[in-house]
């Protein structure tokens, strides 16, 4: 057993909570105030499913990325949060602040894309100018097979055929649309991208690789980072809410 405290000071040393947006939840979700933790279970959000899994695996905190909670409560009738008391589970949330830290979820998915010479130009994009150019065709192989994906959402009002420069934003990147404009890029990858922002794609194409696929990286380095505490940490097996049929 590991003090809890230690585990979420390497937690809030790598990804500080002053780097998360004012309208933000991170830090603690469900704070029981244990001394110390015997095992962590890492997921992107805290669901039933999770909750359940970290009973099973006798998990006493769950760190996830998305807040449990964002607005503020007056009672405290969330089935959810009321069964993580019951079995005396504590939950922690890294959600902006881990977006904009050096090792973001964007920079844990350039990595597992194989991206490299990473610019920053906004808290959330990262860009990288591949050595050697790409057929667009290509490229989208090698983002499916790294990712695992059966299929991606291509938006391509353009017809760019070769990519020499890359932007990448995990999670939902729509809002960046018009600000990527302003930059010499050929693909932009990202998630969550809705139809009127996809109407408003201009001189690039974009990847639309999902959300919850394109968050996924980042549970490997957050287990590793927790991981240095020598407290036992497991990854949640965790879905998408949807089927595609």
């Amino acid at each position: 057993m590991i003090k809890t405290d230690y585990i979420i000071s390497k937690i809030e040393k790598y990804a500080s909570l002053e780097l998360a947006e004012s309208w933000d939840n991170s830090g603690w979700q469900i704070n029981l105030e244990h001394d110390y933790t015997n095992k962590v279970l890492v997921a992107l959000s805290f669901t039933r499913d999770v909750l359940e899994q970290a009973v099973t695996n006798d998990c006493d905190l769950i760190i996830t990325h998305h807040p449990l909670i964002f607005n503020s409560i007056k009672k405290i009738d969330n089935s959810l949060i009321t069964e993580a008391i019951k079995n005396n589970i504590c939950v922690y949330s890294a959600h902006t602040n881990l977006d904009k830290t050096y090792g973001s979820t964007t920079d844990a998915l350039c990595g597992v894309l194989g991206l490299q010479n990473l610019i920053t130009v906004d808290d959330y994009i990262k860009i990288s100018h591949l050595k050697d150019e790409f057929a667009l065709e290509q490229m989208i192989k090698n983002i499916k097979q790294a990712l695992n994906l059966e299929h991606l959402k291509l938006i391509n009002p353009n017809n760019i055929d070769i990519v020499k420069n890359v932007a990448v934003c995990a999670g939902a990147g729509g809002s960046f649309i018009d600000k990527l404009k302003n930059y010499d890029i050929d693909l932009y990858i990202t998630g969550d991208i809705k139809f009127h922002k996809a109407l408003e794609v201009e001189g690039f194409a974009v990847a639309d690789i999902g959300h919850f696929e394109s968050e996924l990286p980042v549970l490997p380095l957050i287990q590793g980072l927790i991981a240095k505490t020598k407290v036992e940490v497991i990854i949640a097996k965790e879905e998408k809410p949807w089927t595609v049929v």
